[in-house]
């Protein structure tokens, strides 16, 4: 069975129609940003141009941009493949590459940190089609300004979808620099510092983080 859009977040052409704008503080500009990276080998092609909805919907890149600008994001960040066209797709978005290879989604997060114009930014993972603005509104709400927010469900964080500081940046380097990836300890520890929240999922919440892997997951 083919997957869809969300139904509170129908896509119209390659926008959505914008929810009730989310009223964010003075100095809580937020950067948007795609972890798109990923080499894809179990999907067998590059997740980010694949249809969404599927057969001959845009591709879910698109997807996962308007759903950042219908918050009323409008600065927005490509964490991508260094063999991949991104600007025919999004023309208005900065793409940023890992420095470190092999790396994980932690090199990702730090290009994306490196990069971004304001103080907080919010990271979705392309291959998340499920999420929606209501729960994205619930992060940015969580955090207030002043503290980052990373999801927390059955299967430990959820950091490929999180509202992240940039002073987290320094963290996140000096643990890529010791070689030490794992994003589930260094989120640990920094909720330890009460550098970012857990927000625990509820249930009915917890398939916004199904992810596509395979072909299945994508029905295509």
């Amino acid at each position: 069975m083919a997957a869809s859009a969300p139904r509170s977040l129908q896509m119209v052409g390659c926008g959505f129609r914008r929810p009730v704008p989310f009223p964010l503080m003075p100095d809580f500009a937020i950067t948007g940003a795609i972890l798109a990276g990923g080499r894809s080998s179990r999907m067998g092609r590059d997740k980010a141009f694949l249809p969404f909805p599927a057969p001959d919907g845009p591709p879910l890149i698109a997807h996962q941009a308007a759903l950042l600008r219908s918050l009323g994001i409008t600065d927005l960040i490509i964490s991508g493949r260094l063999d991949t066209d991104y600007a025919t797709t999004l023309p208005n978005a900065r793409v940023v590459h890992d420095t470190v290879p092999d790396a994980g989604p932690l090199a990702g997060l730090i290009a994306i940190l490196a990069a971004a114009s304001h103080p907080w930014v919010l990271i979705l993972a392309v291959d998340l089609p499920q999420l929606t603005p209501t729960y994205l509104q619930k992060m940015i709400s969580t955090g207030g300004g002043r503290i980052g927010v990373v999801p927390y469900g059955p299967h430990g964080y959820e950091p490929l979808a999180g509202l992240y500081p940039r002073t987290l940046l320094p963290r996140l380097q000096a643990a890529l620099d010791a070689g030490h990836f794992r994003l589930q300890k260094l989120l640990h520890e920094s909720t330890q510092e009460a550098l970012i929240k857990a927000l625990p999922l509820e249930p009915a919440e917890i398939d916004l983080f199904s992810n596509w892997n395979t072909p299945a997951d994508a029905g295509i």
